[in-house]
């Protein structure tokens, strides 16, 4: 059956070594310019550039306010620097990010949906190639299958993460990172525990069938 497996620390998991913050604070410049620039993010396109929302985000992204609960979906990317520093754009997987709001504060989490057989794997590259054509305009909704549903039905319930307000994003805190929305969709960056780069993700609202 799927499962949730994370992606990022955006839960109540034991605390994010301190080198995994430098690393994120050094890489993260450096791998949004070049985001940026492998999509030339600075001129006019004539087809939506996805990624061109994580690589400006800082600049055209907003803290909106949050209210009630929130359940998202879209892709989520490793990125790095490579040769010459250039950006390095892993595949993208379908992934999850949950906020909700109640009289203490907001919570949050965000997850990857992770195949367990073969059959989940071609279903879920599927999926990532169905969101792949939403962020890029060429969709305009995607369905999910009943067990996705339910899984993101019951996942989304237990976001533990306490999320705060800070330099115009939002933050998990505690762990590096943050998401601001862009548009009509969420964008985030975050540090892998181990390894180099930065993750990067792009979420639309969830909205459950009636």
């Amino acid at each position: 059956m799927i499962e949730l497996a994370l992606a990022l620390v955006l839960t109540q998991t034991p605390a994010v070594p301190p080198e995994v913050f430098q690393r994120f604070e050094a890489e993260r410049g450096p791998v949004l310019q070049a985001l940026s620039a492998k999509y030339a993010c600075d001129k006019p396109a004539k087809t939506p550039k996805p990624l061109c929302a994580v690589a400006q985000m800082e600049e055209k992204g907003t803290a909106e306010d949050l209210r009630g609960k929130n359940t998202f979906v879209g892709l989520t990317w490793i990125v790095k620097r490579g040769k010459a520093g250039k950006a390095e754009v892993g595949e993208p997987k379908v992934s999850a990010l949950a906020l909700n709001k109640d009289s203490v504060g907001v919570w949050g989490a965000l997850t990857e949906i992770a195949p367990q057989n073969a059959e989940e794997r071609t279903m879920l590259a599927g999926l990532a190639k169905d969101y792949t054509a939403l962020l890029e305009g060429r969709k305009q909704t995607v369905p999910l299958p009943a067990d996705v549903r339910a899984l993101l039905a019951a996942w989304s319930k237990s976001a533990n993460h306490l999320v705060e307000k800070k330099d115009g994003a939002w933050v998990f805190k505690g762990a590096p990172g943050a998401f601001r929305k862009v548009g009509e969709r969420w964008v985030s960056v975050g540090a892998p525990r181990g390894g180099e780069g930065i993750i990067v993700s792009i979420f639309v609202p969830y909205v459950e069938p009636q």
